[in-house]
């Protein structure tokens, strides 16, 4: 192995999520977010189970018949305050304002219609890129399918 970390001149993958710049995704209007390259595996876990609201008893050794409850607007805000960096968006002074949950929570839902729709366009094509960089590969069920109503992989495209 050489001083830069390659092994035979090949360079190595890194075994942590991309960190540094966001990636810019364009909205109507002339708007923009800036979301994360992808989440680590805590962010990963975290959004993954943010929504659980109840384990049925069945897990625990009784049978009820009763699935998982859920908390679907708690997961969709949690994934776009996990996702989002920073967005283009003003107040009525003019003002930038700040990504924060609580201005999340303040979006017009056609606003974050939009921002869950370029997230999932986006994740998908992250998906898409990983499975054909990867011959052989079968593509696995989409996370999102397993964590939300919509279909995308919304926990996101970071490494395994």
């Amino acid at each position: 192995m050489t001083t830069n970390g390659t092994a035979n001149g090949a360079v190595r993958k890194s075994r942590f999520a991309l960190g540094g710049p966001g990636v810019r995704l364009e909205l109507s209007d002339g708007d923009w977010v800036l979301i994360r390259p992808e989440l680590s595996y805590g962010q990963q876990r975290r959004l993954t189970t943010i929504g659980l609201t109840g384990v049925p008893a069945a897990l625990a050794g009784e049978a009820t018949g009763q699935g998982l409850s859920m908390d679907w607007s708690r997961f969709e805000i949690e994934r776009l305050a996990t996702w989002l960096l920073d967005w283009s968006f003003r107040d009525a002074d003019g003002d930038h304002v700040v990504v924060s949950r609580e201005a999340i929570e303040n979006l017009h839902p056609d606003t974050a219609g939009e921002i869950n729709a370029v997230l999932d366009a986006y994740l998908e094509a992250q998906e898409a890129k990983k499975a054909s960089s990867s011959p052989g590969a079968a593509p696995g069920p989409s996370k999102r399918a397993a964590t939300s109503p919509s279909a995308s992989a919304s926990a996101g495209a970071g490494r395994s």
